[in-house]
């Protein structure tokens, strides 16, 4: 696998430090998800959008055998049994084996993908059958209310919320998880209803 070196000129309207609300709605997050981290026995986890450099792997990485993290701003970096590959030159692939991982993450990601990209198909392929995939993402009733705190407010990055390209609704988000293999196991609104977990589970062959 070749490595491509992160540019930092190109991603420098992205900030590596997050804000103290952008720090705890991130928690909130992963409050909501790490009961599917820990429900199996050192499992081999895949974080698409893992951001700089794979804190959430890193977070959890003595309950994982290995944690691959892929963001098109990642650092190409190891630490211990959590490798971070800048995935910019994959063309939309997730460089892994099908049917090979136990959880696939997609932590604020997918609102920020147009909706005909298919690195959700990539997470729900790399899974093994009876793998989970995990995501949350803003619900519709969260966009004007992100625009405030960004364009206005400035307490979260107005980069990040310009780069958002769809809103998802609950249909929206169970039909392209059934569509490619996955049935729906669990779904709830948390944040006051802002946000939204949807994990899915991937048909046994």
């Amino acid at each position: 696998m070749e490595d491509k070196k992160f540019n930092k000129s190109e991603n420098s309207k992205f900030e590596d430090e997050w804000s103290i609300l952008e720090k705890c709605l991130g928690y909130l997050r992963y409050v909501q998800i790490r009961p599917y981290v820990i429900s199996a026995p050192k499992p081999v986890c895949v974080d698409i959008g893992c951001g700089f450099y794979g804190d959430f792997l890193k977070s959890i990485s003595s309950r994982i055998k290995m944690g691959y993290g892929f963001d098109i701003r990642g650092h190409n970096e190891r630490y211990g049994n959590v490798r971070i590959i800048n995935n910019s030159s994959f063309n939309g692939r997730i460089p892994l084996r099908d049917n090979s991982v136990d959880r696939v993450f997609m932590l604020a990601v997918l609102e920020h993908l147009p909706m005909d990209n298919k690195l959700l198909e990539e997470g729900i392929r790399v899974l093994k059958p009876g793998g989970l995939l995990i995501l949350t993402t803003p619900t519709p009733k969260a966009k004007p209310v992100l625009e405030f705190l960004s364009y206005k407010l400035h307490l979260i990055s107005e980069a990040s919320i310009r780069e958002h390209k769809h809103y998802y609704k609950k249909r929206e988000i169970g039909h392209r998880l059934m569509q490619n293999g996955c049935n729906i196991l669990a779904y709830r609104e948390f944040q006051f209803g802002f946000n939204q977990l949807a994990v899915g589970i991937k048909q046994k062959v």
